[in-house]
């Protein structure tokens, strides 16, 4: 048996759910590690028969849009995203800096 890797990430801790589900249907697959343990980061090897479809109609639509899934089926798709995601993401003191920056702009036009 050949295995495909699949990197899976989201806004919140959803590795239980995922495997949970994955279980449920019967899809092969293990587990593989990636050291974050922030559980917004999650990778698994599946056996490569697998259609990634089957997969996501496996973990289901709540669960995907409940922690907001996005699924990469090779690293460099998965880094692309993890620095995408990393650069656009701020800080709550900077979107309280920019919130005010925002409204002294509309108050001087």
């Amino acid at each position: 048996m050949e295995w495909a890797t699949l990197y899976i990430t989201g806004k919140s801790d959803f590795s239980h759910e995922v495997r949970k589900r994955l279980d449920q249907a019967r899809i092969k697959y293990m587990t593989g590690y990636m050291g974050t343990g922030n559980g917004k980061h999650d990778m698994y090897w599946l056996d490569e028969r697998e259609d990634i479809r089957d997969v996501k109609e496996a973990i289901g639509g709540k669960l995907i849009w409940k922690h907001r899934l996005r699924f990469y089926t090779n690293l460099e798709a998965f880094m692309e995203g993890r620095t995408r995601k990393e650069a656009s993401e701020f800080s709550t003191e900077e979107l309280n800096l920019i919130h005010s920056m925002q409204e002294l702009d509309m108050a001087a036009h």
